[in-house]
Parts: C-alpha cells; sequence; structure tokens
C-alpha cells in the first residue's frame, strides 16, 4: 500500500476526530478499523429490531461537535441535530417520591433546595464559582495538553487550583457544602467518571454537573451512534480513506521511529502513526509490559422488554439505601457495590424508532472496577446482576423474566477483548499512576517513540466523548508540531 502521511489505528471518536483535523491540515490520512464499523464503544448495535447504544449515552457539550463540523466549513445541522432534554434527569432516591431535575438553572436549583436552605445557598455559590472557573477551562485543559511539570505553571491552570481548597479531597469538599443525602449521592459519583474516587483532588469533576445544568443534557436524533456516524460521513467527505475489519497486530520500529503497522501479512507505512487505542494495551506491540493498577469500568445490561414500562424518563438514576457503603466498597476496597446506584438509559420516549412498537429498550449501567485478581467476573456476573435488579425492584421499577426478549451484559473482561481497554478499564491508569501527580491522563505524544501519538479516552484530556473528540484535536496539534 501506498505511503501516507498518517495512519490511525482505531475509528472510536478520538480516531474520528483525529482523521478529521489532519485532513482539515492537509495530511494524507488513512484509518485501520479491526470491526466492520466505525465509531468505537460509541458504535450502535441492531439486535432483535431494538437500535441499542451500548456505550456513552449523557450528552454534554453540544458546542464542541459544532465547533468541529465549522472548522471544516460545514454546518452541524446538516449532519447531526441535538435536543436538550428536560427534565434532564429523573432521580429515585432510597424510598422517595421521584425528582425531576429542570434543565433550567435557576429552577433546577430551587428543586434541590427543598433539601435545605443552606444547601440551596452553598449550591448557588459553588454554581457562581464555576462560572469563573469554566473560561479558565476552556483556555488550558480543553484548549492544549498539559505534558511536563512545569506546565502547571499555567496561571490560567493555576487560578482554577485557587478556586477550591487544595489541602480538601473531592469528597471533603463536597460533605463541606451539602448536608442533603441526595445532594451528597448525586455528587459523589462525578470523580468516577474520569476514573479517580471521592478521596483524590478531583474538584475538576464539578464540571461535570455544572455544565449539564449551564449548556444542557442533549439527546442526538437517531442515538449517540448518529455522532460517529456523522463524523465519518465528514471524514469521508474531506477525504480521509478507511480500511474496516482491519486491526492493528504489530508496530514495526526502524531507528527509533514507528516505520509502519501491522495486521497479518499487511504493512501500512506513514510519516507519523497514531493510536485510537488504549495507550497501556499498545504498548503491548512495542514490547512494554504494564503492571499498574488500572482505573474503573463498568457493568452494562441491555435489555430488550416486550412491554413500556411506566415512570421512566431518558436520563434516570436509581439512588437504594446503602448507597454510601457502595461507594466505600467500590472507591476504597476496588469491590462492586452490594447496593449499586444504577444509571437507566430508556430511549423510547425520545426516540421511539430505537424499539419495536409497544416495546422498551433499556439500558442500565453500574460504575465497577475493572479487571482485578480479586474479581472473578465470569462467576459474579450473575451476582452483579441480582443487585442491579434489586436496585430497581426496590425503587418500584419492575419487569418479569418473561417480558425479555434479549439481554446483553458488558463488562471490563468485554471491553479489554472487544475495544482494547487496558484490563478492561475505560480510563486507563489508576489515578495515582497518572502523568503530573495524577491528574492527568496519559500525554498524546509517546514518550519514547517521536512520531508516535495517542487520542481517545485513555489519553489528554479524558474521558467521555467531548474529551476524546479534543483528544483527536489536541493529536493534530502536536503531529503539526513535528512535522513543521
Amino acid at each position: 500500500m501506498p505511503t501516507k502521511s498518517v495512519v490511525i489505528a482505531g475509528s472510536g471518536v478520538g480516531g474520528l476526530s483525529a482523521a478529521i483535523h489532519l485532513r482539515l491540515l492537509g495530511h494524507d490520512v488513512l484509518v485501520l478499523e479491526q470491526h466492520p464499523h466505525v465509531g468505537g464503544k460509541a458504535a450502535g448495535l441492531e439486535q432483535n429490531g431494538f437500535r441499542l447504544d451500548p456505550g456513552p449515552s449523557i450528552l454534554i457539550l453540544i458546542r464542541l461537535y459544532r465547533s468541529l463540523f465549522e472548522m471544516a466549513g460545514r454546518k452541524m445541522e446538516d449532519y447531526l441535530q441535538f435536543e436538550r432534554l428536560d427534565p434532564f434527569t429523573r432521580v429515585f432516591f432510597e424510598d422517595s417520591a421521584p425528582l425531576d431535575l429542570p434543565a433550567d438553572r435557576e429552577e433546577c436549583l430551587r428543586t434541590l433546595g427543598q433539601f435545605g436552605s443552606q444547601d440551596l445557598i452553598n449550591m448557588r455559590r459553588l454554581m457562581s464559582k464555576l462560572d469563573q472557573v469554566a473560561p479558565l477551562v476552556d483556555r488550558t485543559i480543553f484548549s492544549r495538553p498539559f505534558e511536563k511539570p512545569a506546565d502547571l505553571l499555567n496561571p490560567d491552570l493555576l487560578r482554577i487550583g485557587l478556586k477550591f481548597d487544595p489541602r480538601k479531597n473531592y469528597k471533603a469538599l463536597v460533605d463541606g457544602w451539602f448536608a442533603s443525602p441526595l445532594l451528597r449521592s448525586f455528587f459523589y459519583g462525578f470523580p468516577s467518571y474520569g476514573g479517580q474516587t471521592y478521596d483524590s483532588k478531583a474538584a475538576g469533576a464539578l464540571m461535570i454537573p455544572y455544565l449539564m445544568l449551564a449548556e444542557g443534557v442533549w439527546v442526538a436524533r437517531g442515538g449517540v451512534a448518529a455522532i460517529p456516524r456523522a463524523l465519518y460521513r465528514l471524514a469521508v467527505e474531506l477525504g480521509v480513506e478507511f480500511q474496516l475489519n482491519t486491526k492493528v497486530d504489530g508496530v514495526v520500529l526502524e531507528n527509533g521511529k514507528v516505520s509502519c503497522f501491522q495486521s497479518g501479512s499487511q504493512r501500512f507505512e506513514g510519516s507519523h502513526f497514531v493510536s485510537n487505542q488504549d495507550p497501556s494495551t499498545f504498548g503491548e506491540f512495542l514490547g512494554r509490559r504494564e503492571t499498574r493498577e488500572p482505573s474503573f469500568s463498568y457493568f452494562t445490561i441491555q435489555w430488550g422488554l416486550s412491554c413500556p414500562l411506566g415512570g421512566l424518563k431518558h436520563h434516570t438514576l436509581v439512588v437504594p439505601r446503602g448507597w454510601s457503603g457502595g461507594f466505600e466498597e467500590l472507591y476504597r476496597q476496588r469491590q462492586f457495590p452490594s447496593h449499586p446506584i444504577v444509571y437507566l438509559n430508556a430511549t423510547r420516549e425520545m426516540d421511539p424508532g430505537s424499539t419495536p412498537p409497544g416495546c422498551e429498550n433499556l439500558f442500565a449501567v453500574v460504575t465497577s472496577p475493572a479487571k482485578s485478581l480479586d474479581i472473578d467476573w465470569a462467576g459474579k456476573r450473575a451476582e452483579y446482576r441480582g443487585h442491579v435488579i434489586t436496585t430497581l425492584r426496590e425503587a418500584g421499577i419492575h419487569f418479569s423474566e418473561s417480558d425479555l426478549l434479549f439481554e446483553r451484559t458488558q463488562d471490563p473482561p468485554y471491553f479489554a477483548q472487544a475495544h482494547g481497554n487496558y484490563q478492561g478499564s475505560l480510563y486507563g491508569l489508576d489515578e495515582h499512576h497518572r502523568l503530573l501527580g495524577g491528574l492527568f491522563p496519559h500525554s498524546n505524544r509517546d514518550a519514547e517513540l517521536q512520531n508516535l501519538f495517542y487520542c481517545g479516552g485513555a489519553a489528554q484530556p479524558g474521558a467521555g466523548l467531548p474529551m476524546a473528540l479534543l483528544s483527536g484535536k489536541f493529536v493534530a496539534q502536536a503531529i503539526g508540531e513535528a512535522s513543521t
């Protein structure tokens, strides 16, 4: 095959973003994808007449997608349409009646304020503080990678740190603001979205609920899988070449650089190379053996039900009694919670085409440890499923086994095998093994090979679809710098 300017292994959102940004910079780009479709974990599936989104489902920061299409001289709405959710989630807390959180910021704050006047005051203070932090995040974490200790001296990054007490971990910050168990249960979970715990200095995790209120939670027309489909369409229009059903299984090095990616007997040569796979897993092709602890993952169950369920919103959070002990088990003992908080994605109401008529498309997600010698995932799946079912039933969410048309489970061994996630972790290495004191995920540049780069949820700026999108931009910027 002719030499390409850049060869990318993997077409998740990070790989697709990198391909688009590199093409806009004039590079000749080839993307290799092991599956027969693009999208990575955000790719959709069809099963029993249901359209499934078995990966990310909470969509925020829509402006980042718009910015990418505008950079390409396109209107996002010609490729991808979003609708803002109101309410943006429904919460079942212990034995209380379900609580809907409105999209309007002030209305949502008043709703949460019913659990304590001081909590409402502190919530407003926190939001005001984050109003000041948000532009600084845009100018730092969302704009460039941080690769060496000196980068921490960035004035805007220092201003972010000064907004919070550096002596306190995340849990202490939250406990100092909120007395309400509901608010604590809501906030405690956000560090895990970036692979951290509430014992870490993870104040940045507060940006997730802030952005939900400040910029909205959205659904994509056609499901989450519409996002990688739209990016793929744009990439093809720009001239990016794709080769599907092609799994990279080797790397050839010459003179301290990557000379080609291999897939079986095929060799794909280039000037620069990008891995959309977890850097710790990809390192095996380079003779590197990773032994450090992985971060968190998910245990998910997708159900196709023959009858609709009442009482659910597109996003529903179910918080059982015993939830605080569940966080102790997850964060400090690295065990599956015996009383898990369960996130539910029920797509029928907002996306009727995702289910056959009269059916329910239900996706349950629990944050879990990654693969571990302490957990026999094959032997524990039935037990963990039971914990999820019990949590739902205690909240009054019932369905019988006879209602099941199908059930599909994902766990850390699945993510490791199907997507190359290190030990099944969706966030790469444990926080203590990250860059710059645990503040940042893996660099977008390889530490030894100057023409090898990384994008995706395990690389900077971090996990989640918007961050994966930015990781592709960071890679293109780095390759642009390396090419000059």
